[in-house]
């Protein structure tokens, strides 16, 4: 049985590149395939490396914590409303400007 050595929290973009690479140099497993074959499918960033930018500047720019920033890139909501769902564990009031500029961090409308 494997040993888990350290957890990170990890968007799509970045499992895909991870499996990807892993595949070109043995076997995946069936485990390894079907979790292949769904990042594929869901990957709306396209790149590990953009993925995890945008995750560092959600992080920095509105103080989320790792794995709301993540869940925020791997679903790529386009509406204020969307992202006040996804926040709305944080018990944070987020206005319609800072959502507004959440979803513009997320399409590349803002690159300040």
């Amino acid at each position: 049985m494997p040993k888990i050595v350290s957890v990170k929290n990890l968007t799509i973009s970045e499992v895909k590149k991870i499996l990807e690479e892993e595949e070109a140099k043995r076997d995946l497993s069936t485990l390894e395939n079907l979790t292949l074959d769904y990042s594929r499918k869901l990957d709306k960033v396209g790149d590990a490396e953009k993925a995890r930018s945008i995750v560092e500047r959600l992080m920095e720019k509105f103080n989320l914590p790792e794995e709301y920033a993540v869940q925020l890139v791997n679903i790529m909501p386009r509406v204020p409303g969307e992202v006040r769902l996804i926040l709305s564990p944080l018990n944070r009031v987020f206005s319609s400007e800072e959502l507004e500029e959440i979803i513009g961090i997320l399409h590349g409308e803002s690159e300040k």
